[in-house]
């Protein structure tokens, strides 16, 4: 494995833990009470099209 193959894995992991945290948090609000099923689906929209940060 190359060099740049392994950090473009690493960075696609890094992007997945933060989606999957983003999209746990924003579940978690919703269940709560603390935000509203739109607010709920907007978010989760937005959250499938991020991108983490580059490095």
């Amino acid at each position: 494995m190359t060099k740049q193959t392994a950090a473009s894995d690493a960075q696609k992991k890094r992007e997945l833990g933060g989606r999957l945290w983003l999209s746990y948090y924003n579940q978690t609000l919703y269940e709560k009470g603390m935000i509203t099923e739109r607010e709920r689906n907007k978010m989760a929209l937005k959250i499938n099209g991020w991108k983490g940060p580059s490095m």
